[in-house]
């Protein structure tokens, strides 16, 4: 546990494959000599705590390890999980919100999450089975050999042992004000990494609670896929450039260590999309498949084809939603024959 400010405080819930006591050493070396990671070892809920009122944001994931580090890092804050009255969960992933069912349970505080996840909540962790259906199809659209294909379908099935799923007491559509003690928190809806992601900004102290939104050094993939259709990169960056505008002291992101340079970290995630557009765009060559411009791609984590199965849906998710943008911008054509969709140069 962390304390940020009086009345706010850092927790850290351990990842599925780390035991806590990993995940508060990695934490507390991550923020001493700041790299990139290939894995994601720990979440960082946010406890805010104020005349009596206690909130908490995201929780991780639903193992018991996470629930007893919750419970742990609670405590040592001073106070107990069940004088948490609100969870409010940025986003619908099961390492932010994959305990809120069993924390709900426990504790009988109310759930909030913008709608736009909650209405993927049934779909993704209850029944699956059509949104099976739809990513098989939507993966043979987009150029996945058939030898992939039943792989990368099922790839994300497994997380589903890690989640509590529950539906919302409060569905959020942002601008939202939630007040705990003297805090007031507006709820800012910033679609991309995910429909329904939301960060909270407290004005008076100049905190960002940003969620996946924002982090110190990876950046958060934003996905083209059945449940997020449009233009989702295009979504991010207008989230990115409504977040650029507040004065923020301090970031207080979901994984990595909260920092203080949040324009410079702004500017290099947009310049980091622009890098990967480029690159993209040249890999198109003259016409391909996201999926054969995802095996081109070099990836911060390495190479597709090293990648596990999630990695590898995740990839083509990401390079989909950077075509598309192209295709937005007028500078590539995608063109569908015989079921499968090809972009070429504009």
């Amino acid at each position: 546990m962390k304390r940020v400010a009086d009345g706010i405080y850092q927790l850290v819930t351990p990842f599925p494959e780390f035991s806590q006591e990993e995940a508060l050493r990695l934490r507390t070396e991550l923020e001493a000599h700041p790299r990139v990671t290939k894995s994601l070892p720990y979440v960082l809920p946010y406890l805010i705590r104020d005349g009596g009122e206690a909130l908490l944001v995201d929780c991780g994931w639903n193992t018991a390890a996470a629930q007893a580090a919750l419970a742990a890092e609670v405590q040592a804050a001073g106070t107990n999980l069940a004088d948490v009255g609100t969870l409010l969960v940025t986003h619908a992933h099961p390492d932010h919100g994959g305990m809120a069912g069993w924390l709900r349970e426990q504790t009988g505080c109310r759930v909030l999450l913008h709608e736009r996840e909650a209405a993927t909540v049934e779909s993704r962790y209850v029944h699956p089975e059509l949104l099976l259906d739809q990513v098989r199809g939507w993966l043979r659209r987009h150029g996945l050999p058939e030898e992939e294909l039943q792989e990368l379908t099922q790839a994300s099935m497994p997380v589903r042992g890690f989640v509590a799923p529950v539906s919302p007491d409060q569905a959020l559509a942002g601008g939202e004000e939630l007040r705990v003690g003297g805090f007031v928190f507006e709820v800012i809806w910033t679609p991309g990494h995910a429909p329904g992601h939301v960060c909270l900004y407290e004005r008076n102290h100049q905190f960002l609670l940003s969620g996946d939104h924002v982090l110190p050094s990876i950046t958060p993939n934003v996905s083209l896929h059945p449940q997020q259709p449009g233009n989702p990169l295009g979504a991010y960056l207008e989230s990115l450039a409504r977040v650029e505008q507040l004065t923020v002291r301090r970031l207080l992101p979901a994984h990595e260590w909260d920092i203080e340079d949040f324009q410079d970290r702004v500017r290099a995630i947009r310049a980091h999309h622009e890098e990967r557009l480029a690159e993209m765009l040249a890999a198109v060559g003259e016409g391909a498949t996201a999926a054969e411009v995802a095996r081109q791609v070099v990836w911060t984590t390495g190479r597709y084809e090293t990648f596990p199965p999630f990695m590898r849906r995740a990839a083509i998710g990401e390079t989909l939603a950077h075509l598309e943008y192209l295709v937005e911008q007028g500078a590539l054509r995608a063109v569908e024959a015989d079921g499968v969709v090809r972009f070429t140069r504009g």
